[in-house]
């Protein structure tokens, strides 16, 4: 049977962590970061070390894993990793401190080096994990129905959701910008200073392609009766799966475990 364009642009989810509604997975965004806040200040070790934050990248990717996020999820992640990366090993290697762990030649490593290079790189990693998760598992589309039922202006709704619009857009214009300037001989690889040139000639184009789609974007508006007063019509029906419940009382159950964890080791130690 062939389907009404209605049902074609309904978001279907197999995954049913990933077809959790999106203010449910927002609330388990916040309180993960939560978590991760309260695991931070648990040291351990004789060094003082937030050594726990580590474990708990292996359980945001069985939670990738799980919510089975495309493999550009996984590429954001690595990038993100990247990043932790060079910033513990400034926080290690350059970072003065009054107690030395390790000497070796001009190679020093300092206690609060090390406590503050761990506890950023892994707070980094969690943080933008859990977010990119919720990005990887709600369309943007998904998340503005969500919002506008919630009661959030149907306005602001929109200048959100141009917004996140606005970064794809962008992305893929200025590919198809380099692309074509490729294809009329121009050098956009090489040394920084020829992909700075490169660059720099993208602007303009992008800037006059930008103002054009934004008249047409504006046109498209008033047809579809945007600025008319009264009830909106959405042909995006977002539904709850069901499982919200039982996913946000984990993560509520979880939050408190390792808070009352905190408070004994607090009190242990």
């Amino acid at each position: 049977m062939k389907k009404t364009y209605t049902e074609k642009i309904q978001i279907y989810k197999t995954n049913k962590i990933a077809a959790l509604y999106p203010t449910a997975k927002l609330i388990i965004v916040l309180l993960y970061i939560v978590c991760t806040l309260i695991i931070g200040t648990a040291r351990i070790t004789d060094w003082s070390l937030p050594l726990l934050l580590i474990p708990e990248v292996g359980l945001l990717i069985l939670l990738f894993m799980l919510s089975e996020i495309p493999r550009e999820g996984y590429t954001i992640l690595k990038n993100i990793v990247k990043f932790a990366a060079i910033i513990l090993t400034v926080q290690f290697f350059l970072i003065p401190g009054k107690t030395c762990i390790f000497r070796y030649s001009f190679v020093t490593i300092y206690k609060e080096g090390m406590q503050a290079g761990i506890s950023m790189a892994f707070t980094l990693i969690n943080i933008a994990g859990i977010f990119i998760w919720f990005f990887q598992t709600t369309e943007n589309r998904e998340m503005i129905g969500a919002m506008e039922k919630t009661g959030i202006h149907y306005k602001l709704t929109y200048i959100i959701l141009s917004t996140l619009q606005m970064i794809d857009i962008l992305s893929q214009n200025s590919k198809t910008i380099l692309n074509a300037q490729k294809a009329r001989g121009i050098e956009t690889e090489g040394n920084a200073i020829i992909r700075t040139k490169a660059f720099i000639s993208v602007l303009l184009p992008l800037f006059l392609t930008a103002v054009i789609d934004l008249e047409d974007r504006a046109l498209s508006l008033e047809t579809k009766g945007f600025l008319v007063q009264g009830p909106k019509t959405h042909l995006l029906e977002i539904k709850r799966s069901g499982h919200e419940s039982y996913a946000v009382g984990a993560a509520i159950v979880i939050t408190i475990l390792i808070l009352i964890g905190r408070i004994v080791l607090c009190i242990r130690y």
